[in-house]
């Protein structure tokens, strides 16, 4: 494969691992800013209290981050001849890259192949599959950015550091703020009209 069908290639997952890398990141902080593992108790319930306003949106947006972010970064890692994929960049290193995350990759592979891409009817979500842990993700995608930089260093002398992906935890907690002072105001409101503006023995009233 010469060197400008490798920039394509390249080019292409550039914006798919930013987009992956992105979406882990809202997903990760949908889901471990709820536990005491990782944030202290006070912002753990602080966080549940946010999403629970409204619940079916932050649970439908919390699996479709995770579901995405499965699907597009296993990308790179696609055999099939018709397709991108880091293979075709640098075979030795990318099966290198495969073999040194494969717990991370079986996990991923298992959760694209039996969940997301289509429900396997002999296996059961609850006791055969897990995500992997925010730490191993975080190694992963670190190991991936290095590895695709590697690549970009060579084909284009480029490298793209992908911190911007990140931005969007900003944005949701900006998000959560935002929503729990707007909850704060709503409560205030509701308070007011039912002991105040709807009282008959207000001070307007009697007077």
């Amino acid at each position: 494969m010469n060197t400008d069908d490798k920039k394509q290639i390249t080019d292409y997952f550039r914006s798919n691992i930013f987009e992956a890398l992105s979406l882990y990141t809202a997903w990760k902080m949908l889901s471990h800013s709820k536990s005491t593992g990782v944030v202290s108790e006070q912002m753990a319930h602080r966080y549940v209290e946010v999403q629970n306003y409204h619940s079916n949106f932050f649970g439908a947006a919390e699996r479709a981050f995770l579901v995405s972010f499965v699907m597009l970064v296993l990308h790179p890692f696609d055999s099939r001849d018709d397709s991108f994929s880091l293979y075709k960049v640098d075979k030795a290193a990318t099966e290198e890259f495969v073999t040194s995350n494969e717990s991370v990759m079986d996990a991923l592979r298992a959760l694209r192949n039996k969940l997301f891409a289509h429900r396997d009817s002999s296996t059961s979500p609850s006791k055969n599959f897990t995500i992997p842990s925010a730490v191993n993700m975080d190694k992963f995608f670190e190991d991936l950015i290095n590895l695709y930089n590697k690549f970009t260093s060579i084909v284009d002398r480029s490298t793209t550091t992908f911190q911007n992906a990140t931005e969007v935890k900003r944005d949701i907690e900006l998000l959560f703020m935002n929503l729990y002072r707007g909850e704060a105001m709503r409560k205030k409101e509701i308070d007011i009209e039912w002991t105040w503006e709807k009282d008959n023995k207000k001070a307007s009233d009697v007077l």
